[in-house]
């Protein structure tokens, strides 16, 4: 029986697609590896626990870096530098085990009575300004070395108090206007307001 050449032609491609495909796998299967990835949103700033990370295996991640699933331990009780996604695979440097506050800032804790900061649109991270406000019973008129003071801030957390009627935030705030940040918040005079993002 005759073969014919055209079938003869479409059994050689079809063995080099599968030898193709078997060195494709094969050189994903050697490739593989297991890196750190975020199993849930970490904001920065943050202290990292055991559950806030996971080990994935991956490919070929050629062009992006990776943190070996070996450092995994190590990597618990530091501070995420940046906004940690869930999801997202953990890129070098994006952890450190001092973090805040960086160089020329500090960090204050505000307490905030209701009313006095936006409900709902708070989180880490957030940017914000700290608003002067007068004096309790100060008359329209009342002049001092804070009036119309506006300070930007970033937030680190926020808890409210156990009778929900406040909320203390802690704030990254340059070192600069950190006293003024604290003397005001000290005399209640703060009001704080969300800003877009930077």
């Amino acid at each position: 029986m005759r073969r014919s050449p055209r079938w003869i032609a479409l059994g050689v491609v079809a063995l080099c697609l599968g030898a193709l495909g078997a060195f494709f796998l094969y050189n994903q299967a050697s490739e593989a590896r297991e890196v750190v990835a975020v199993r849930s949103t970490v904001y920065r700033g943050t202290t990292l626990t055991a559950d806030d990370l996971t080990v994935v295996r991956v490919g070929n991640t050629a062009g992006i870096r990776t943190v070996p699933a070996t450092e995994l331990a190590g990597l618990v009780g530091q501070q995420a530098t940046v906004d940690l996604m869930q999801g997202t695979l953990l890129a070098p440097g994006a952890v450190a085990r001092t973090v805040l506050p960086e160089t020329g800032h500090s960090v204050v804790g505000v307490k905030l009575a209701a009313g006095r900061a936006p409900t709902g649109f708070l989180q880490p991270s957030s940017p914000v300004r700290l608003i002067a406000l007068p004096p309790s019973g100060a008359q329209p008129d009342y002049r001092d070395d804070y009036s119309g003071l506006s300070i930007d801030a970033t937030v680190l957390s926020l808890t409210p108090t156990a009778d929900r009627q406040s909320v203390v935030v802690d704030l990254d705030v340059a070192s600069a206007q950190a006293g003024a940040a604290a003397a005001l918040a000290a005399t209640d005079r703060l009001v704080l307001v969300r800003d877009p993002e930077r």
